[in-house]
């Protein structure tokens, strides 16, 4: 059984994509995941939310965004700028609200947002993925599809899903410790390292460079 990894952020448009610079685009992604569909490969989309300025619309429209989608599952992370990268120059003067290093995992919101508490934050991230594993389509492929393989692999994710929420949801509100008016991304880590990216390119049929990345893998 096989995966495609597809990197979708919040406010999931062209231009966003462009300015965190993954090399990806919303029409081929869905394309991508339609394909594997077809050819019995399950499909995981990786979402990534705490951008700046999210707000409750934000998070509607990259709800319907998904379910547009139309993944078998999906992965939410909170973005975690690392010094190497284009956009940590873009977020070096947010304020840090998680100064546990060990927490800075893609699983842990670090940055504080402009419009939006944490707790607002995860309540949409929980309930985006909670309508996204109970739509109809999710359950029929989780429990009903013809092909065993496949259904064994949906189920499975859906029983470690129901673990990993309540165990996020333990830790969010008993030892995710935060902190208010915290440094700015600059003064914790330190000045930007993104001249050390380097972005994979591919050449396409005409000769053009462009980004890109490997989003297929066994």
């Amino acid at each position: 059984m096989t995966f495609y990894i597809g990197f979708m952020k919040q406010n999931t448009d062209e231009i966003t994509l462009k300015k965190i610079r993954k090399g990806s685009a919303t029409s081929t992604d869905r394309e991508a995941i339609r394909l594997l569909r077809k050819h019995g490969i399950l499909s995981l989309a990786t979402w990534v939310t705490d951008f700046e300025e999210v707000s409750d619309r934000d998070f509607i429209r990259s709800l319907k965004q998904l379910l547009w989608y139309d993944p078998d599952q999906i992965m939410s992370l909170y973005v975690t700028p690392h010094r190497w990268t284009g956009y940590y120059r873009i977020a070096s003067e947010r304020r840090v609200i998680q100064l546990d290093q060990s927490k800075w995992d893609y699983k842990h919101q670090v940055l504080e947002a402009k419009y939006m508490s944490p707790w607002r934050i995860f309540l949409w991230v929980k309930c985006i993925e909670l309508i996204l594993q109970v739509r109809p389509r999710a359950l029929w492929r989780s429990f009903f599809q013809s092909d065993q393989a496949s259904r064994h692999g949906m189920s499975w994710y859906i029983r470690m899903g129901r673990r990993v929420i309540a165990h996020e949801l333990w830790n969010f509100l008993l030892h995710d410790f935060r902190v208010s008016n915290g440094p700015t991304l600059r003064e914790f880590w330190g000045m930007s390292q993104d001249y050390q990216e380097i972005p994979l390119r591919i050449t396409s049929a005409n000769g053009a460079s462009m980004q890109s990345k490997i989003v297929i893998k066994p």
